[in-house]
């Protein structure tokens, strides 16, 4: 059953007048095609964005004629107009119908409803209660009339001229008409085209539901492993980034431990030098005072023993070698480490790349056949292509370093694809 928001037009919200199928099978009136095209350039359709058909002579309204009218969906917006309207008797004045005629589409009352059963010429028709008929059925259940004599019922349907006449026109206006076939054939033969189209519209949208679900369930693959792939990148991250947290501890703890051991040493080597400060400095206190107050055979005696003294300080040792050794730095040494893993890092990156490229080239060359002719560019946003007999078989692998070179065998598979190094 056709709701009534199917029944209203998407651009001016009201029922449809004309309806015009567009390329994507949505449905707008004529007009509103019209000026939906003539408000926009390359104007789409308003609910999916799909393009309608390209105007060949600039005249919007030339490619809306051009469209196919929904002659179905006009049938069922007069039948819901019908069905809208006050349910009062065509026949009596303001009396409530209760009945409808499905041929001839009036509104009666139970009197002019049993009257119309009875009249000879309404004696076949069908007639039910307003609340039980829909617009699908009372579109269903139109007399088909002479395009020609809209009072008169249509019995034939001329192909020539696609048009749905009655015997009259038939044996005038359309007797030379190659072929004018009895309109229920015709409808039958329909019915069979339609449901043939519907069988193949069927199987279609199977296949396509189908293909869709497949995606939907590689996409969910695709979620899955890239939470498992990020767990994994989270937690060897997190071992190198204890282990580089442990390695920086420990050299750390080294480092710390080899200067400790040098600043005891020099202070010890500090207190040396204090200790023999303190005897050279009251020394040379005694050697002051003595030269300055001591009389002269005391000045005699105090020589000597002052000698002896100063000789016995051990003034004459090397004091540079024991004052300063440099420790051996571990800044060298840990530039060093992470260059090497900085290294690694890089190659890892570059076998991404290489990884890439053969795999794009492998399924360019899966279509390859004897006397195909391949070639590899790499484009001015250093993206790689693959041609294969001219066409371009799309981006092998993006940002890919200048100079690039690929080595295959032309009739098997790749051998290798990588950017050399340069010195």
């Amino acid at each position: 059953m056709a709701e009534p928001d199917e029944r209203e037009c998407a651009v001016c919200t009201n029922d449809f007048t004309i309806p015009k199928i567009l390329p994507c099978g949505h449905h707008l009136c004529r007009e509103c095609v019209i000026s939906w095209m003539d408000s926009k350039s390359a104007a789409g359709c308003p609910l999916c964005r799909c393009p309608i058909a390209q105007q060949s002579d600039g005249s919007s309204s030339a490619t809306v004629d051009a469209l196919p009218t929904d002659f179905v969906m006009e049938a069922l917006v007069e039948s819901a107009r019908v069905l809208s309207k006050d349910h009062l008797c065509c026949v009596c004045e303001d009396v409530r119908a209760d009945f409808i005629c499905m041929q001839c589409q009036d509104m009666l009352c139970s009197a002019c409803a049993n009257v119309h059963k009875k009249l000879s010429v309404s004696r076949s028709h069908d007639v039910e209660s307003v609340s039980t008929v829909t617009p699908e059925r009372l579109a269903a259940s139109r007399p088909a009339l002479c395009a020609d004599h809209g009072d008169k019922q249509a019995e034939f349907f001329c192909r020539e001229h696609r048009l749905a006449v009655c015997s009259a026109c038939r044996s005038h206006k359309h007797k030379v008409c190659r072929e004018t076939n009895y309109l229920e054939d015709e409808k039958e033969l329909a019915q069979n085209s339609l449901n043939d189209l519907r069988k193949i519209l069927v199987e279609a949208e199977q296949k396509l539901e189908q293909a869709i679900g497949q995606v939907t369930s590689c996409l969910q693959e695709v979620d899955v492993s890239e939470q498992e792939d990020m767990a994994q990148v989270d937690k060897s991250c997190d071992r190198l980034q204890k282990l580089v947290e442990d390695f920086c501890n420990k050299l750390k703890e080294n480092t710390r431990t080899s200067h400790l051991k040098i600043r005891n040493s020099l202070r010890e080597v500090k207190t040396n030098f204090s200790n023999r400060l303190g005897k050279v400095t009251s020394h040379k206190h005694i050697l002051t005072r003595a030269t300055a107050v001591s009389p002269r055979p005391a000045l005699i005696h105090m020589t000597q023993t002052l000698t002896d003294r100063v000789i016995g300080l051990d003034l004459s040792a090397e004091l540079h070698q024991e004052v300063w050794v440099k420790p051996l730095s571990s800044v060298e040494w840990c530039q060093e480490v992470a260059g090497r893993i900085e290294n690694e890092l890089v190659k890892f990156s570059q076998q991404n790349t290489e990884s890439e490229v053969l795999n794009a080239l492998g399924e360019g060359l899966q279509k390859l056949q004897i006397g195909s002719r391949v070639g590899v560019l790499v484009d001015s946003s250093n993206d790689l292509h693959l041609f294969v007999d001219g066409q371009d078989q799309g981006v092998a692998a993006k940002s890919v370093l200048r100079p690039c070179f690929a080595v295959f065998s032309i009739y098997d598979t790749v051998i290798k694809a990588r950017q050399p190094t340069l010195t």
